[in-house]
């Protein structure tokens, strides 16, 4: 089984090792040189117009969008406020061509990870040659405000070697590396498991020429930069599963819940077109185990997707998970699977009327909401083990089952969001948020996505119903109303096959 372990250096962060692999992570004094990003918020460039200010929660009811590539002069992550602090919609000062605030990081930002509390979080960054290989630390996660700190470390570059000292021996503040560490071309999945000093980065991605297929792990999240801290392989004669095909993979998932009798399950998923691979990952001393478990060679993205890879696991039951699309191409195909990690058990499958982008499940674990190119689509029965189709709140022209809310487009017209991309729901289950955009809106700013926050019943997966009006009394106004759809236009459209947006 492959092991990553974590031990303290006396003033360094945590440092990681992989038992399995034969070698243990170096110091911070043996890091590899690597730029400089900007360690400073920004806004996107002047040229743009800015977003309004509004009484909005600086911690909660926040989306976060990288730019993908897709950000011309603007290379960083957008961020965009849509909840105040009473949990209100906070939108009403928001005009239909102002644009999200961003932080700007050095160079494109690919995908986004954040620990369960965001206690930590990390950025994937462009390499000068194209690829998403540059992992860096972030800061202020947990009060809605990042920073990217730091130098970022390259995945696509061997581990740094131990410091000889005059002696001619290895200095002790560096071990030993491996001489055949996976090395990672292009990263397009990146999750963060545990948190704090505990917290481990795992990137999926294209390996490089001649290098191992693997998950590579990164640690001291909380002490930047980050260091190579090892790799899980996807095969390993150690595992449960011995014959696991060593496949290309683009995709990592990681759930953290406490199964029947109440003991910790963390559950990994790796996936790539031909398969699903299930991981169980265990404390061990001081650090994680993992053990490959399962396998599923019919549930593969049948393309090399990035970021969330039209995966959701079920807040309340860690057992169950929705896979979007299938291996044999079949992207319309909504998957219950349950039994993780052990076994990946379809339990129900469901044939949507569009192409599957993106799938969030409500905190009560029973709906989910499902990203589509015709709308969005709830669904019920994930905790019942069969799905349906829950009609529509906004019905869509394109498909009767899925929705698609009217909005502002940057213009100031009306317009259906037919054409969704990421979804995702607000942590207090309040808000239903869907980023997409509307076929012929163009936006001065060269950005045409819109990101949507509607209220949202997570029990039912409909619309919740209005409360009654009051009339004031008699000399008093009547209070402003709270707004029943958040928009904020000109956010970056993501690229083909990519889901980043991260709702907290």
């Amino acid at each position: 089984m492959a092991r990553l372990k974590l031990t303290r250096p006396r003033t360094l962060g945590i440092m990681l090792a992989v038992a399995s692999l034969g070698f243990a992570a170096c110091s911070k004094s043996g890091s590899s040189p690597a730029p400089t990003p900007s360690a400073t918020a920004t806004s996107i460039p002047s040229n743009l117009p800015t977003a309004l200010t509004s009484p909005c929660s600086a911690i909660n009811g926040i989306a976060y969008e990288p730019d993908g590539g897709n950000g011309g002069a603007f290379k960083g992550v957008q961020v965009t406020h849509f909840e105040d602090n009473a949990g209100s919609l906070c939108g009403a000062a928001i005009a239909p061509a102002a644009t999200p605030a961003g932080v700007a990081f050095s160079s494109a930002v690919g995908g986004l990870a954040f620990a369960v509390d965001t206690s930590d979080a990390v950025a994937l960054l462009q390499n000068g040659t194209g690829g998403f290989t540059l992992v860096q630390d972030i800061f202020g996660a947990n009060v809605g405000s990042i920073v990217p700190v730091g130098a970022p470390y390259d995945l696509s570059n061997n581990p740094p070697t131990p410091v000889p000292t005059s002696s001619g021996s290895a200095s002790p503040s560096a071990t030993a590396t491996p001489t055949n560490a996976p090395l990672i071309s292009d990263g397009q999945s990146i999750a963060v498991l545990g948190g704090s000093s505990n917290a481990v980065a795992l990137t999926a991605g294209l390996a490089s020429a001649g290098s191992p297929n693997a998950l590579v792990a990164l640690t001291s999240l909380t002490n930047a930069p980050p260091q190579y801290g090892g790799a899980v392989p996807y095969s390993g004669s150690s595992y449960t599963l011995k014959t696991v095909p060593n496949v290309p993979r683009s995709i990592v998932r990681i759930n953290i819940s406490s199964d029947s009798s109440g003991a910790l399950r963390i559950t990994a998923l790796a996936r790539g077109p031909q398969d699903l691979l299930a991981f169980n990952v265990t404390t061990v001393g001081t650090g994680y185990q993992f053990d490959a478990q399962a396998d599923d060679t019919t549930l593969g993205s049948n393309a090399m997707l990035r970021g969330n890879g039209a995966i959701a696991f079920s807040p309340s039951d860690g057992s169950r998970a929705l896979v979007g699309g299938t291996t044999g191409g079949a992207n319309s195909q909504l998957t219950l699977v349950t039994g993780l990690p052990a076994k990946i058990t379809t339990a129900s499958t469901l044939t949507l009327p569009g192409n599957i982008r993106s799938i969030a499940i409500a905190s009560g674990g029973g709906i989910g909401v499902v990203a589509t190119d015709v709308g969005i689509v709830v669904v019920k029965g994930v905790d019942a083990g069969t799905l349906a189709i829950v009609p529509p709140f906004a019905p869509s022209a394109s498909s009767a089952s899925a929705s698609a809310p009217m909005y502002r487009t940057c213009s100031g017209a009306q317009a259906a969001l037919n054409n969704v991309n990421s979804i995702g729901l607000s942590v207090d289950t309040r808000y239903l948020v869907a980023l997409g955009s509307t076929a012929g809106v163009t936006c001065p700013s060269g950005y045409n996505a819109s990101l949507v926050a509607i209220p949202f019943n997570p029990a039912t997966g409909t619309l919740p119903t209005p409360a009654p009006t009051v009339a004031p009394s008699p000399g008093a106004t009547a209070s402003t109303p709270s707004p029943t759809i958040f928009v904020q236009n000109n956010v970056i459209a993501p690229p083909a096959g990519a889901d980043y947006l991260f709702v907290h």
